[in-house]
């Protein structure tokens, strides 16, 4: 079984900093792998550990993303084709168009996988539009997948409900955070990870630019937020019952 997996060089939501306008900084800011990427490596993996064959890992980003196709590698994929150019300059249609053009060129594979959304952006268009791109189902928000022969048959987690699909292949599939626990690859994985192939793809070349528009974003800002200090005194129940009714006019509780 050949399995891909899209991964992708995000910004570390948990060190980003923030300017005295609120604005986020994004120059110089902390990368890392997106971090429902890692479950979608760790699902590739097993699929590989049980079916047998090769997992290979496809990203969209500059050179310094290259540290996130490497721990893909240390985790356990064989291979890596790294698309140049700057995700943050083009929009999600091109992104999935040079994915899928590096994945047929790269292919066939018996299935494609996805994160249900980066942890940056958490648009969520690529999955879906990468499918419809190589010409296969998609099934979206998989917490569950079997295969078996030429077939799949995967447990979607919906919102309020779950719902189980079959699917042929093959197919691209996008998965959420509960379907697995990501594995941490040893120090010895990760000096091996350092021998395994690479490749570098311009996006021009893999995929002629057409219709798409590069983005720019004119503004961004934290979501103000403000604490309130109350003191509450008296003994233990006078200061329960407080709390209760300062908790029911600020609407906590009813």
């Amino acid at each position: 079984m050949k399995v891909a997996v899209c991964v992708k060089h995000a910004v570390d939501e948990t060190e980003l900093k923030l300017d005295q306008g609120g604005r986020p900084v994004l120059g110089g800011a902390a990368g890392k792998m997106s971090t429902f990427d890692k479950n979608a490596v760790e699902e590739a993996l097993r699929l590989k550990s049980k079916h047998q064959g090769e997992v290979a890992v496809f990203m969209v980003g500059t050179a310094d993303s290259k540290k996130t196709m490497k721990e893909a590698l240390a985790m356990g994929a064989d291979r890596g084709v790294l698309v140049s150019a700057d995700p943050a300059a083009i929009d999600t249609f091109r992104t999935a168009e040079v994915l899928a053009a590096a994945i047929r060129r790269s292919g066939p594979y018996d299935v494609v996988i996805c994160s249900e959304g980066s942890s940056d952006t958490y648009s969520g268009q690529v999955p879906p539009m990468l499918g419809e791109l190589l010409g296969v189902p998609y099934v979206g928000y998989a917490r569950k997948i079997e295969v078996s022969g030429q077939s799949a048959k995967i447990e979607r987690s919906l919102e309020d409900s779950v719902e189980t699909v079959e699917s042929p292949l093959p197919l691209a599939v996008s998965v959420v955070s509960e379907i697995n626990e990501p594995r941490y690859p040893t120090l010895i994985q990760i000096m091996q990870a350092g021998k395994k192939p690479i490749e570098e793809l311009a996006a021009d070349a893999v995929a002629p630019a057409g219709g798409y528009r590069q983005v720019s974003v004119p503004s961004m800002s934290s979501q103000p937020s403000t604490r309130k200090h109350v003191m509450i005194e008296g003994t233990p129940e006078e200061a329960a019952a407080k709390l209760v009714d300062a908790l029911v006019k600020e609407g906590v509780l009813k």
